[in-house]
């Protein structure tokens, strides 16, 4: 009887830590989701452009001429230990077009990297080689050209895995003797469950903060807790600022009774003193969020 009560008692305690931790499980996953992420729309990734339709004519027979001389090129696509990833998958990433204006069609690879990301890969054609110029992550979300010239040039970078934040990055494209330069202009950024606006400005509005504490948000809303393990960071701050800061902006949304919140776009010649972002060093930053009305001057003209 004893053996049969000690047994017992055994099975309350183990009983009694599997709900205890059951509940402390519950409460940490509640505790991360501080920025209400059902609660509102959260921004779009950056929209993928269909490349397809820059293409020049002929383009499948030019895809297969190009490959029978460069597929060493792109051994990720060779590699027998990623049987996924085969030549048949890569002819879809491969799009050619006239970037200069020489009536030769250059090369644009957009897919997969051979790592974790996805990769964008432009070649130039010299006639009888290809000379990579430009290559970036994650893929071309604008492409403009003028005159048959490539002159403009995005691509968006969603992350992957583990990362949580969106990348847009501008490069303006220059031709010195028939060879694009691409010069980089600007990055914007913005957390992946920040609040789409939805009232945007016509144009944007220059700001200045009103102080050296400015706190730039996920959402409009003043939530400072609970504190977030996984982005270190409390409530829905995304970025905290020790001096003062300016930037535009280009979005609002208003409660009433002189709750009004705006969504900004930070300048890079203030950095934050503390945030939940990263890969901040390759161009000049804008940083995306939400502002309290009572913490920025609108330059209204």
């Amino acid at each position: 009887m004893r053996f049969i009560n000690i047994l017992l008692f055994l099975a309350f305690m183990l009983y009694s830590f599997a709900v205890d931790a059951q509940i402390k499980l519950q409460t940490y996953t509640t505790a991360t989701d501080t920025f209400y992420w059902k609660r509102y729309t959260h921004i779009p990734k950056p929209p993928k452009l269909r490349l397809k339709q820059f293409s020049v004519s002929n383009s499948t027979e030019i895809v297969d001429a190009f490959l029978a001389n460069h597929l060493n090129l792109f051994p990720q696509f060779t590699n027998d230990s990623l049987p996924k990833f085969t030549v048949k998958t890569l002819k879809k990433c491969l799009f050619p077009v006239d970037i200069n204006g020489d009536m030769l069609p250059d090369m644009i690879f957009s897919g997969f990297s051979g790592g974790e990301s996805d990769i964008v890969q432009i070649f130039l054609n010299l006639k009888d080689s290809f000379d990579l110029v430009f290559e970036d992550y994650q893929y071309i979300t604008k492409f403009r050209k003028e005159a048959g010239k490539l002159v403009e040039l995005q691509t968006g970078d969603v992350g992957c895995c583990a990362n949580y934040l969106y990348f847009t990055r501008d490069y303006r494209v220059k031709q010195e003797n028939g060879e694009p330069i691409f010069i980089k202009v600007k990055q914007n950024v913005a957390y992946q469950y920040t609040e789409e606006p939805f009232k945007y400005y016509p144009q944007p509005i220059p700001f200045v903060a009103k102080s050296d504490t400015m706190l730039l948000r996920a959402s409009a809303a003043q939530l400072n807790e609970p504190f977030n393990p996984y982005l270190e960071t409390f409530g829905n701050i995304v970025a905290k600022y020790r001096s003062k800061t300016q930037g535009i902006v280009i979005a609002y949304k208003s409660y009433g009774n002189g709750n009004d919140w705006y969504f900004v776009e930070v300048y890079p010649d203030t950095s934050p003193s503390a945030s939940i972002l990263y890969d901040l060093t390759k161009m000049p930053t804008f940083i995306r969020g939400w502002v309290s009305g009572q913490a920025i001057l609108l330059d209204i003209k």
